[in-house]
């Protein structure tokens, strides 16, 4: 790697909606990551200022405060007060500097990072010191900070000092082609599965319910290779029709997960704002504001629209907004504009 190369760092941002293979993408890196002799460690947003967070994420466990009554005791004693003044500082920094192994640290929905997950007041100094020291490779030896996250993460960083991307360290993930979809299928179903035969209707009904969206292909081939197992590995209609079933309650449940944060009078003023937009289409985020802004003021409006943007319901493209993933608008539609 070029990075234990020139004892750099940088930082690798995957961007994407939700179900586009982010997590799954990470993983790889991570798994790939370990294999070559790097340390890897899954952090949470505070680890990044906070030296504690990120003390327990790398196993370090908390340096422990020496204080004048503890300083005294035992043979400790000699020490007394002055020990404390010695002890390093805890700052982090410090802690990623202190390292030799080259340190891979994966991010997940870093979207967070500028909202709910912002560093506290006082903080974002040490947040954005930290991410700009990694960004440029300044730790003295190789670390990589690899992050997912929706199509707002780029803004969040961007809010933290740190602007630039090389083009290949920002991946924006979005749906298979056709093509690539239709071989991931047919890899699930005869590879993974043993299918007997051939499975294009298999492929072809699937593909029609998953729009090139990772996380619906699985909600549909795990399903599908139970099937395979109980019916022997023959494909037959009633499978698949068992198959597309089970795969519409995954798919559905996916998205209940999604908007799990608002009530249902909440997803119908969102709901509402797409009834007469055409599936995959963007409109102003003002239109979206004036629907939640009628039903509860502009205040909770503004909240209610960033948390939609948080959770991946709502995506930016181009200044204007969409919900991502075309079937999630009909199922936001179909289940709650019309309440």
């Amino acid at each position: 790697m070029r990075a234990v190369q020139d004892k750099g760092g940088t930082t690798f941002l995957i961007q994407g909606a939700p179900g586009a293979g982010k997590t799954a993408l990470l993983d790889e890196c991570e798994r790939h990551a370990r294999e070559k002799g790097w340390e890897t460690v899954e952090i949470d947003p505070p680890a990044l200022w906070d030296p504690d967070e990120l003390r327990h994420y790398l196993g370090l466990g908390n340096i422990p405060e020496v204080t004048e009554a503890s300083a005294q005791v035992g043979a400790a004693s000699i020490v007394k007060v002055e020990a404390k003044a010695e002890l390093p500082q805890r700052t982090t920094l410090k802690i990623l500097r202190g390292g030799k192994q080259p340190l891979l640290l994966k991010l997940d929905e870093a979207q967070t990072l500028g909202t709910v997950n912002a560093p506290p007041s006082g903080q974002d100094g040490t947040a954005s010191n930290v991410l700009k020291a990694i960004h440029n490779g300044k730790l003295n030896r190789p670390v990589i900070l690899i992050v997912g996250g929706l199509g707002t993460t780029v803004e969040a960083f961007e809010s933290l000092g740190i602007s630039r991307f090389s083009a290949t360290c920002l991946v924006e993930l979005g749906a298979l082609s056709k093509e690539s979809e239709r071989a991931v299928i047919h890899d699930w179903l005869k590879k993974d599965g043993g299918a007997d035969g051939d499975p294009t209707a298999w492929i072809d009904a699937i593909a029609q319910e998953t729009h090139g969206w990772p996380q619906h292909i699985l909600s549909y081939v795990e399903p599908a290779l139970r099937q395979l197992r109980a019916d022997g590995e023959i494909m037959t209609l009633d499978g698949l029709n068992a198959v597309l079933k089970a795969g519409c309650r995954g798919r559905s449940a996916y998205y209940e997960h999604r908007a799990h944060d608002f009530e249902e009078k909440e997803r119908h003023c969102l709901a509402k704002s797409f009834a007469e937009v055409p599936l995959g289409e963007s409109i102003p985020g003002d239109s979206i504001r004036a629907s939640l802004t009628q039903e509860y003021g502009p205040a909770k409006a503004e909240k209610l629209f960033h948390q939609a943007l948080n959770r991946g319901i709502l995506s930016k493209r181009g200044g204007r907004y969409s919900v991502p993933i075309p079937s999630m608008q009909d199922w936001l539609v179909v289940n709650y504009a019309r309440i």
